[in-house]
């Protein structure tokens, strides 16, 4: 394979182009162009062909660091697909520089592809030298970026689980009654107190509605699903379990392969586990997580009063900064789109003017009740500032978040309110707007205006009304 220095004597023709496309990256954007570029003089460029191998799995060569400049990449492990990188910036062999190891899978090319080749010998550091390569500041943003995501997924994550103690439900999805059985005896005899069903196969799961909450989920996929044509269904399997607010634990054979267990992480499960497996060790597992579930819920007492607003008990402006950033970083890896619903109350200041500043908090109270009801679990709901209101659909396109906001204002015109008949239209009304990323935007500041245009749009037409961007 053919390798070009990005500077020998003189820089490489393509050097401010391939700054400005990595640099755009998500593990790059807080790297200066004049640094990066810098950086970038380090390594050489390579092409490779579509089907030709970069990396081969079991090889033991020195580590070699790859950003990827165009093209797209599949990772493979034992001839079956796990990832796709195909994003400029996407990273290859930072692992292999931390854990000196034979390669875990295949890397190969899907189209013709250009990356930037970093060769071992930059990540030997001299132990008696204070100094370490400049290829380190890159490696570095790599793992802070990759620190953000992982944290960003615990926030939303977070918002996923109970926030106060309720009934527990556990389901488990199997194809086998045997099966089922010998889990349905480890949860009743590791967790007592959790309610448990059953489901035959991920249909029947699937067709709960999303807002019936469960726990944890212990699933079998392999009836179902075959992990190299169905990696989106096994996704999209994983996504519906944690839309329920809960732990994703896969209990399969296909568990006995690394790579596919990474794969099933990488997707969102929580606990991967190969059957067939001992008693003991499942029975420790559901035991284990039951600890965490009592952990996270005192936890999230604990901080609820800093993320809470005070009146109407929604999230407040800082929980609901803090989650949007979330689903903004999180994007590029499970490419989700996310709506934003904001919401004003009609008319507000003539009825604050007319029964007063108390009756007015009743009514915030009321609606924000209202609100919290009727949206999703996983949803956030928050208070954005005096009668306005947002609410955070995570994995919403458009189409769905125009239902679930008319179903948001059928329900505050229908509620019985303190003196609503008494306003301006009659009643006490709700005009909402509607934003989706990245359709309408590809920034918050931006998504957050999209859908504030829309609700000016709607108190101007008659209010009462959804308004959708775009």
């Amino acid at each position: 394979m053919k390798l070009e220095p990005l500077c020998a004597q003189n820089d490489h023709p393509e050097l401010p182009a391939l700054t400005r496309s990595i640099g755009s990256g998500r593990y790059f954007r807080l790297i200066a162009q004049e640094t990066l570029a810098n950086i970038l003089r380090l390594g050489s460029l390579q092409t490779l062909a579509r089907d030709q191998y970069l990396i081969h799995e079991g090889d033991e060569t020195p580590p070699t660091l790859y950003i990827l400049a165009e093209g797209s990449l599949a990772v493979v492990s034992n001839e079956k697909f796990i990832l796709r990188l195909d994003s400029p910036g996407d990273v290859v062999g930072e692992m292999a520089v931390i854990l000196s190891a034979p390669r875990s899978a295949d890397v190969i090319a899907e189209t013709d592809s250009r990356l930037v080749v970093f060769p071992a010998d930059l990540f030997r550091v001299d132990r008696n030298s204070p100094h370490a390569s400049v290829i380190y500041v890159l490696f570095s943003h790599i793992m802070a970026a990759k620190l953000r995501i992982t944290t960003a997924q615990s926030m939303i994550r977070k918002n996923q689980r109970v926030s106060q103690q309720g009934e527990i439900r556990i389901g488990i999805i199997d194809a086998t009654p045997t099966d089922r059985a010998v889990v349905r005896a480890a949860i009743s005899e590791r967790w007592p107190e959790a309610g448990i069903e059953e489901f035959e196969n991920p249909l029947q799961f699937q067709s709960y509605p999303a807002a019936r909450h469960f726990d944890m989920v212990i699933a079998d996929p392999d009836p179902y699903f075959d992990f190299e044509r169905d990696a989106n269904s096994l996704a999209t399997l994983i996504q519906s379990i944690l839309l329920r607010g809960a732990s994703a634990f896969i209990l399969s054979h296909s568990c006995q392969d690394a790579a596919r267990r990474e794969l099933l992480v990488r997707k969102g499960a929580d606990e991967v586990m190969a059957k067939p497996c001992a008693p003991f060790d499942l029975g420790h597992a559901i035991a284990r997580i039951r600890v965490l579930y009592y952990q996270n819920l005192e936890l999230d007492r604990a901080e609820s009063a800093a993320e809470t607003d005070r009146l109407t008990g929604l999230a407040n402006r800082r929980r609901l900064d803090q989650f949007l950033d979330a689903l903004i970083t999180v994007y590029p890896d499970n490419r989700n789109p996310f709506s934003l619903v904001i919401s004003d109350v009609d008319n507000f200041k003539h009825y604050n003017d007319t029964h007063g500043h108390q009756m007015g908090d009743v009514v915030l109270e009321s609606v924000a009740a209202l609100l919290a009801k009727n949206v999703r679990r996983g949803d956030l709901a928050a208070r954005f500032g005096g009668e306005e209101f947002v609410i955070v659909l995570p994995n919403c396109g458009k189409a769905r978040a125009l239902e679930l906001a008319e179903t948001l204002r059928v329900a505050v015109e229908s509620a019985d309110l303190p003196h609503q008949n008494q306003q301006p239209n009659g009643n006490l009304t709700l005009t909402l707007g509607v934003a989706t990323y990245p359709d309408d935007a590809t920034d918050l500041a931006a998504l957050l205006k999209s859908a504030d245009d829309c609700l000016y749009e709607g108190k101007r037409v008659g209010k009462n009304v959804v308004i959708p961007a775009g």
